[in-house]
C-alpha cells in the first residue's frame, strides 16, 4: 500500500501544473439598471497569462439591429492574478442613448494570439460574455455632480443696437458637445427674421481628443442684411438634449435681441473733437517729417546740421567725420567741384587731426562752406551764345 502511495505521489509531482487560459471581463454601467435617454458603457478585457503575440480582434458589439457599437479607446492592462502577472488590453464601447425596454447583449466571438507557458503560439477564440439588463422611463435623479454636456454660447458684431438699412450683423454660434461617444452635436433651428435677408455659413466642426473624441465643438456664422427700417427682433434660440450620461433632459436657450434700425442718411455723423483734431494734424506732420528726413535731400540738410554743430564744439577729430559723411551725401556732380572749394580748409582739419600741429580754427572751414553756401543759391548763368537771335 506503502509503494502505491509513494508512486501515485512521485507521478503528481512529475506532471506540470494545468496551464492558465485567457479570460474574458465584461464590465458595464447597467449593472443596476438604466433610465430613458442615458447611454450604455461598456468595457471588455481580454487577459493572457504571458504576451500577445498580436493585437486582438475586437467585434463590433450589438444590442439589435439598430443598436450597436464599435470599439473605440483602449488601454493596456498589467494586474495580477494568484501571484502572477498577466498581460490585457481593455477596450471601451458606448452605444446610443436607448429607449425604455428589455435588452440583451448579442453573442459575438474575439480571437487572439498569444504565447502560452512554454513560449508557444496559440491561437484561440472566446465568447463575449452574456449581457442581459433594463431601460426604464423614470426620469433620472438630477444631479449637480458633472457639468453640463451640452453648452451653447454667442456673439454679435457689431455690438451696438443702432444700426442701418444695408448693414450686416454678423452672428456666431458655437456649441461644445461632452463624452458624448459617436453623438454629433445638434443642427440649430434658425428662422427667418422680417424685413432681413438671412445667410447662413456652413458649420465647422472641431474635434478634441486622441484616441477617443472627448468634445465636439459645432462653430456656426449667420449674417442678417438689414432691408427694412425700423424695429427689428431676432428670436430666441431653444434647443433640447438628453444628456447621455445621466440620462436627464437638457433645455439651453438663447435670449432674444431687439435691433433699432434706421433709415440710409439719417443717422447723424458723430462730431469730431479738438484732440482728434490734434492727432491728425500730429499725424500728418509725423509724416511729412518722415517723409524729409528719409529723402535724399532731407539726409543732406541734415548731415549739415550735424556738421556745424561739430564745428561749434572746436573738435577735429569730429568735424573731419562729419564732414565726410555731409560729403558722402553730395550728388556725383557737385562732389568733385565741392572737394575742390574746401582743399584748404580739409588740408588744414587732416593736418590737426594726424600730423604734428595741435592747432585747428574752424574759422576757415566755416567761412568756406558760408561761400560754398551762397554760390549754390545763386542761378546760373545761361551763356550769351545761347540767346542770340537769328540772323
Amino acid at each position: 500500500m506503502t509503494r502505491y502511495l509513494l508512486c501515485s505521489l512521485l507521478l503528481m509531482l512529475a506532471l506540470p501544473a494545468a496551464a492558465a487560459e485567457p479570460m474574458l471581463r465584461l464590465q458595464s454601467n447597467a449593472a443596476d439598471g438604466l433610465h430613458s435617454g442615458q447611454a450604455l458603457e461598456l468595457q471588455l478585457q481580454v487577459l493572457v497569462p504571458s504576451y500577445f503575440l498580436a493585437a486582438p480582434q475586437f467585434p463590433t458589439l450589438q444590442l439589435d439591429a439598430q443598436n450597436q457599437a464599435v470599439p473605440a479607446a483602449s488601454r493596456n492592462l498589467s494586474p495580477r492574478i494568484d501571484g502572477h502577472s498577466w498581460a490585457g488590453i481593455e477596450r471601451s464601447y458606448r452605444f446610443a442613448p436607448l429607449p425604455p425596454g428589455d435588452y440583451a447583449l448579442q453573442p459575438a466571438e474575439l480571437t487572439l494570439r498569444y504565447a502560452d507557458d512554454q513560449r508557444q503560439p496559440r491561437e484561440l477564440t472566446l465568447s463575449i460574455p452574456a449581457l442581459r439588463f433594463q431601460v426604464d422611463g423614470a426620469a433620472p435623479t438630477p444631479t449637480d455632480a458633472l457639468p453640463p454636456q451640452l453648452r451653447l454660447t454667442e456673439r454679435y458684431s457689431p455690438r451696438r443696437s443702432e444700426l442701418q438699412v444695408g448693414d450686416v450683423l454678423l452672428r456666431q454660434l458655437r456649441i461644445e458637445l461632452d463624452d458624448a461617444g459617436s453623438l454629433l452635436p445638434p443642427a440649430l433651428p434658425l428662422t427667418e427674421v422680417p424685413g432681413t435677408r438671412l445667410y447662413r455659413s456652413p458649420p465647422l466642426l472641431d474635434q478634441q481628443g486622441e484616441r477617443v473624441i472627448q468634445r465636439f465643438i459645432r462653430e456656426e456664422e449667420v449674417r442678417y442684411l438689414l432691408l427694412a427700417s425700423g424695429e427689428l427682433e431676432i428670436p430666441a434660440l431653444s434647443i433640447e438634449w438628453r444628456d447621455t450620461r445621466t440620462g436627464q433632459l437638457q433645455q439651453l436657450s438663447l435670449p432674444a435681441r431687439r435691433l433699432q434700425v434706421s433709415a440710409v442718411g439719417t443717422t447723424p455723423a458723430r462730431p469730431v473733437n479738438g484732440w482728434q483734431h490734434a492727432a491728425l494734424l500730429a499725424a500728418l506732420l509725423l509724416l511729412l517729417g518722415n517723409a524729409l528726413v528719409c529723402s535724399s535731400v532731407g539726409n543732406r540738410w541734415w548731415r549739415r546740421r550735424l556738421l556745424q554743430r561739430q564745428l561749434r564744439s572746436n573738435d577735429p577729430r569730429a568735424t573731419l567725420q562729419a564732414l565726410e559723411h555731409w560729403l558722402a551725401s553730395l550728388p556725383p556732380a557737385r562732389l568733385a567741384a565741392t572737394r575742390a572749394q574746401l582743399a584748404e580748409p580739409i588740408r588744414a582739419l587732416q593736418a590737426a587731426c594726424y600730423g604734428a600741429t595741435q592747432q585747428w580754427q574752424p574759422d576757415q572751414l566755416r567761412a568756406a562752406l558760408r561761400c560754398l553756401s551762397r554760390r549754390l543759391a545763386q542761378p546760373a548763368r545761361q551763356p550769351a551764345d545761347r540767346y542770340r537771335l537769328n540772323p
